[in-house]
């Protein structure tokens, strides 16, 4: 008995500190001083209700889960639906839009009814109609994390750990609970196919990929469905700088995971302690330093938090916040 509880947390004490990996982080002078906050504002995309024919979500329960976490926009993408404007009720926070099939791009989100133009499922290599096409239009925005893609590229044994984690602490946690979901997202490698495929020239975005599968609705204050929408809401949205269309145009957001923050002040990210910016420069080339220092020629910057440190061995790096340093602009 003794044995098999030791082998259990051993195990356990594995998965908490996972990943770990040795880095050669470069040290720089800290900015000193308390900083003024700056506002963003926090919108989804890539919304499935029940307007597409594999989820069952009502837009009131969409629209109820952004207010309940401060989300101010949700953009609605159900399957081949152009005439969506015509179905959702008027919201301030449902913005219609669609997914749909494109001949020469492949995989399309079409948000605000074609305003903006995401390449869809970039990542998913296991179904054949999401696979990338090797081409994109002018304006193009790149769906470099999709939630419901991670799930299909986590390791199987990563994704049990996470589901038991999740089951046992959320009735204490809350949607804290999810906290542990970045770590499945194999971010490093999918960066490396934005900058192979793309050059670094796309602006990135987050989508959630949220189906509700399972539901419940008997009075609108009375529902329940599965997997919540407030779940995909918490663990990844977007974050404007300033008013969100106007972000969206110049791509002046970052993507933030379990309600992640970053302050950038000119040329430096005001990272929190424990916390290192990966600066990715393709080839699989990587920069490390723990002092927030920017490189605008980088396609892609991280912010990653860590538990504790042993030398230059990082235990349980969990992404926070990804942005490209070239767009972001907080004056």
């Amino acid at each position: 008995m003794e044995w098999f509880l030791l082998f259990i947390l051993s195990k356990v004490l594995f998965f908490e500190l996972y990943p770990f990996r040795f880095l050669k982080v470069k040290g720089c002078p800290k900015r000193e001083g308390e900083k003024e906050k700056k506002h963003t504002r926090d919108f989804v995309i890539h919304v499935h209700t029940m307007f597409s024919y594999d989820s069952l979500g009502k837009p009131e329960e969409v629209e109820r889960e952004a207010k309940l976490l401060g989300v101010e926009k949700v953009f609605i993408t159900d399957h081949d639906r152009e005439d969506i404007e015509k179905l959702l009720p008027s919201s301030e926070v449902l913005v219609p839009g669609y997914e749909y099939q494109d001949g020469e791009y492949g995989r399309l989100l079409k948000l605000q009814m074609g305003k903006y133009t995401v390449i869809a499922h970039p990542n998913n290599d296991k179904k054949p109609l999401y696979r990338w096409r090797g081409n994109f239009g002018e304006g193009f925005y790149y769906e470099l994390i999709d939630l419901k893609d991670v799930l299909y590229a986590a390791p199987w044994w990563l994704k049990l750990y996470f589901v038991l984690r999740f089951l046992i602490l959320y009735p204490l946690r809350g949607f804290r609970a999810l906290d542990y979901f970045p770590r499945l997202i194999p971010l490093g490698s999918w960066i490396g196919r934005y900058i192979e495929r793309t050059g670094g020239k796309l602006p990135i975005i987050g989508g959630a990929d949220h189906h509700i599968k399972l539901s419940f609705w008997e009075k609108p204050k009375r529902y329940f469905s599965f997997p919540r929408y407030g779940w995909s809401f918490y663990i990844l949205r977007n974050r404007a700088f300033g008013d969100i269309d106007k972000a969206l145009e110049g791509g002046n957001f970052y993507i933030s995971l379990c309600d992640g923050r970053v302050e950038i002040e000119g040329d430096r990210v005001l990272l929190k302690e424990r916390e290192l910016l990966f600066l990715h420069y393709g080839d699989g080339r990587v920069e490390v330093n723990d002092c927030g220092k920017l490189n605008k020629n980088a396609p892609v910057a991280v912010v990653y938090r860590y538990i504790f440190r042993k030398g230059d061995l990082y235990f349980g790096l969990t992404p926070v916040a990804v942005f490209k340093p070239d767009l972001i602009q907080t004056e």
